[in-house]
């Protein structure tokens, strides 16, 4: 997964992303969870009382500083697929979040959502 370099461009290209997300999501758009993500979701049930409106409510809140890594530029993908570094719950855990945006669709597939095993940067963080 690339890395997108500070730029208004990449700015504005990852708040479009978040835009698009936050648009299907107020249209009743679900987000279907892979096999491994809702694996992580269970952990984080058992080990912080992380809940799916949690992982909704954190995608909701997502702006361009978050942004951790992704979006295929070239537009071949199925997905535009991007990875953000943020909170969740009511402790505020560290997780890492990575979901996709179907091109040529509606659907929103988070495939992983756990604690980070290492530091994450952040390259549009202030």
């Amino acid at each position: 997964m690339n890395e997108l370099p500070y730029t208004i461009d990449n700015i504005t290209l990852i708040q479009d992303f978040i835009d698009e997300t936050k648009r299907r999501i107020g249209e009743g758009i679900e987000i279907t969870f892979t096999n491994k993500a809702n694996l992580e979701l269970q952990d984080l049930i058992l080990d912080y009382n992380i809940e799916i409106k949690d992982i909704e409510i954190a995608i909701e809140n997502l702006s361009p500083e978050n942004y951790y890594r992704g979006i295929d530029i070239s537009g071949n993908a199925d997905f535009n697929v991007c990875a953000f570094c943020t909170k969740i719950g009511t402790d505020n855990i560290e997780i890492y979040l990575k979901y996709g945006l179907e091109l040529n669709g509606l659907q929103i597939l988070l495939f992983s959502n756990h604690i980070p095993k290492y530091p994450m940067s952040q390259p549009f963080k202030n």
